[in-house]
């Protein structure tokens, strides 16, 4: 019993524990009435005077404690607690004195307020949840001793109650504050993706070209070679530029769930053709050669645009990590499924790392390789549209193999 009454903040000075008149009494008040009901349909004329007696020192006392648990308050974070805290023990004080469930809410509109500063002075939730502890703690001890007379069970619960209506109201006005904030950040950081898609993607695609009619022009000049390979580093550079921001981009359309999928016939071979194409440049620099081992005659029904940007990652990742040799691409098929994987000598990944690969900026070991981590976890996203299973296998020092295994025939989802 002694335990019970030091949750609800009641303590040996508010008299013998006995005057709860046992713990069967409080079980029957609250199976017989939800709690908050005790302030919509009874009145504590009582209590409510003891909270006006005892509000200055309240503040007072409360104030001192916060001072002294959270040193991050500053001089006019006290002084907007003192101005508002008054306030707010005067609507618990009504709640408790009245018999009228607008009372309630409009005390959790005053402690609205309180998370919405909280917030905006960079509090985090636990600290606003910290200063409810203390407040409760102090207002226990301050309006017991403000009483003539030990409180009754029914008055613990309602102050109680009246606590606890101020603290949900408090951190609920908290989060929906920072869901706000979020909401407007995350709004502005579309807004930029945008402008990258259409604006300064398409001058950075300009570039390229300028790069590449001036490297035929000065090819035929010896004494130009280091020029072009300077030409030829600016060239690579923009490549991972503007792979980057399609990532980017990509994993946007995703979050916002902009996305239709549009089933059609793929021959599968000619899909991974025109993607070595697309990486040949890379593939050239390195000395890496893709070799695409595809039936001919390999065709399933998808997404044609889904499943070029999942074996765009895959192949775009297998050249970013092997250093010479061979990538191999190929297939296999039933009646139901067809299975494609890409196969590197890259370094290989280790065990521990192969399970978080396709979570956002989530990466492998680096090796240098510049990046952000988004192009498998899109791969992984664009999958699942699909209805495909994604994963990868590897042997440190041996290299890696990535697998996608898609329906042969995508059938919508119900």
């Amino acid at each position: 019993m002694r335990n019970f009454l030091i949750f609800f903040g009641v303590k040996e000075q508010f008299g013998s524990p006995e005057f709860l008149f046992g713990h069967d009494r409080w079980s029957l008040i609250f199976m017989t009435r939800p709690p908050l009901d005790l302030l919509t349909s009874q009145s504590f004329p009582d209590l409510a005077a003891a909270v006006r007696k005892a509000s200055d020192s309240i503040v007072q006392h409360w104030v001192a404690m916060v001072r002294d648990a959270l040193p991050k308050c500053d001089e006019m974070t006290f002084g907007e607690v003192r101005d508002s805290l008054p306030q707010v023990l005067e609507q618990i004080a009504l709640a408790l004195e009245l018999e009228q469930a607008p009372t309630v809410r409009f005390l959790g509109d005053m402690t609205a307020e309180h998370g919405v500063v909280r917030f905006n002075q960079q509090f985090n939730l636990s600290e606003v949840l910290q200063e409810y502890a203390l407040l409760r703690s102090v207002m226990f001890q301050e309006v017991g001793a403000a009483m003539s007379r030990p409180m009754s069970v029914e008055e613990v619960a309602a102050l109680n109650v009246g606590l606890d209506v101020a603290v949900r109201r408090a951190v609920v006005s908290f989060t929906s504050h920072q869901e706000k904030q979020l909401q407007a950040a995350t709004e502005a950081q579309s807004k930029y993706l945008s402008f990258l898609s259409h604006d300064l993607r398409g001058g950075l695609n300009g570039v390229f070209l300028m790069i590449e009619v001036l490297k035929r022009e000065l090819s035929g000049e010896e004494r130009l070679a280091e020029t072009v390979q300077d030409l030829d580093v600016m060239r690579r550079s923009l490549l991972e530029t503007v792979g980057t921001m399609d990532r980017f981009l990509h994993a946007e359309r995703f979050r916002k769930g902009k996305v239709q999928v549009r089933p059609g016939p793929i021959r599968v071979k000619n899909l991974l053709s025109d993607i070595s194409a697309q990486f040949s440049y890379q593939a050239r620099d390195k000395e890496l050669e893709i070799r695409i081992n595809v039936s001919a005659d390999c065709e399933i029904v998808s997404d044609r645009e889904m499943l070029s940007l999942i074996l765009q990652n895959l192949i775009s990742n297998a050249i970013k990590y092997s250093q010479q040799g061979l990538i191999e691409v190929d297939s296999s098929t039933t009646p139901d499924t067809c299975k494609i994987w890409v196969k590197d000598g890259g370094p290989g990944i280790a065990p521990e790392k192969l399970t978080k690969l396709f979570a956002p900026f989530e990466r492998g070991e680096t090796y240098g390789q510049p990046g952000v981590g988004l192009g498998l976890s899109i791969a992984h996203q664009a999958a699942n549209y699909l209805h495909a299973k994604l994963w990868a296998e590897s042997t440190v020092g041996k290299g890696s193999t990535f697998y996608v295994e898609l329906p042969r025939k995508l059938e919508p989802r119900p």
